[in-house]
């Protein structure tokens, strides 16, 4: 991966274009667990290319790129959520939702998409880097910018609220 690093940086397109599509499935979910909307998360992934193509020459370590490029994707997300931070909801669509959600069968409401969706989007993305990208909490921490200690907490609560949501799911079931 260094080798296609240093080949972009000299203005290799097709090497470039490799490391996008290496990286294009794991900037696609890390942007679905920050937005909503199809089109937010491709215009977010889009930016995020362009930043990468036009400061990929700044990068000075290249064991830090998917970091790094991790890093410019969570920032282009949260800009485009304080955008299209206000919407309306109607009660309609509310009442709408909680019917839906009564008819889904156990084996959906434990869907490992679905779970993600009960956290708040900071902590999906902690969730995400951590078990389907494999990231330690170190790599985390520096990719969220925050506290190593922070992203264990998180995760140790998020474990905590997962085994409340799966015992009282076997518990409404077994009732």
């Amino acid at each position: 991966m260094e080798e296609l690093i240093e080949k972009a940086k000299k203005g290799d397109k097709e090497a470039f274009t490799d490391l996008i599509l290496k990286n294009q499935v794991k900037l696609y979910k890390i942007a679905k667990t920050r937005l909503k909307n199809e089109v937010d998360i491709e215009d977010v992934i889009q930016e995020t290319m362009l930043i990468l193509y036009t400061k990929l020459g700044k990068l000075k370590d290249n064991t830090k790129f998917e970091i790094w490029l991790y890093r410019i994707l969570i920032n282009q997300c949260n800009n485009q959520y304080r955008k299209s931070k206000v919407k309306l909801v109607s009660l309609d669509a509310i009442e709408n939702q909680k019917e839906y959600s009564q008819k889904i069968p156990i084996e959906d409401k434990l869907d490992y998409e679905k779970l993600l969706k009960g956290f708040p989007s900071q902590e999906q993305t902690i969730l995400l880097l951590y078990y389907s990208n494999g990231y330690t909490t170190k790599q985390i921490a520096e990719i969220l910018n925050k506290n190593e200690n922070t992203i264990k907490t998180k995760l140790r609560r998020m474990r905590q609220k997962i085994k409340e949501k799966w015992e009282e799911e076997e518990r409404r079931w077994t009732n």
